[in-house]
């Protein structure tokens, strides 16, 4: 019994002298990443356009006769199945900073950058935003990989759009680290 205990109290001894890292421990000899901002209120605006080519297509969502498509991180296409032989593209829903979508009843419901915006499906042909509630959801100030280095984020510039390798190559103007 007596073992048991010494072992046990070594090893959270140990445990407790790990944790107790250096911030020292940090290469900032690697380039750290530095987030892009976009403060132009019009990067948010959704738009209603002629039918675009799928490029980078992703989920699937479904409103009577109608399929809507992602296009990842640019918004949705809008495929009408009246016909199921020969479906056609009707439109293409602009929604910068596009991650997500849900349909409830006659709305659409979709992520633009951190806003939620709902549009009304009552007619295909003439969408229309009706509601936004800005900065529904926070959006996450550091980039998404881990173990670096990162210039610490500023809301005060705008939304965030991309984190990019900084053109500082020394990464002494990096305080923030994932």
């Amino acid at each position: 019994m007596p073992t048991r205990l010494l072992f046990c109290t070594l090893f959270g001894v140990l445990l407790l002298l790990n944790a107790c890292g250096s911030d020292n421990e940090w290469d900032t000899s690697k380039t750290p990443y530095e987030p892009g901002y976009n403060a132009d209120p019009n990067s948010k605006l959704v738009r209603f356009l002629s039918p675009q080519s799928t490029i980078n297509g992703g989920n699937l969502y479904t409103s009577g006769d109608y399929v809507l498509e992602e296009e990842k991180d640019e918004g949705l296409h809008v495929i009408s199945y009246q016909d199921p032989a020969h479906p056609k593209k009707l439109a293409f829903i602009s929604i910068p900073g596009f991650r997500a979508a849900a349909i409830k009843g006659d709305y659409l419901y979709v992520s633009n950058y951190d806003d939620l915006v709902t549009i009304r499906l009552n007619s295909f042909n003439n969408l229309q935003e009706t509601n936004r509630i800005s900065k529904a959801w926070h959006l996450n100030d550091y980039p998404p990989f881990t173990g670096v280095l990162f210039i610490c984020a500023d809301s005060t510039k705008g939304t965030i759009v991309s984190w990019k390798l900084s053109e500082d190559l020394t990464g002494t103007s990096a305080k923030c680290r994932r």
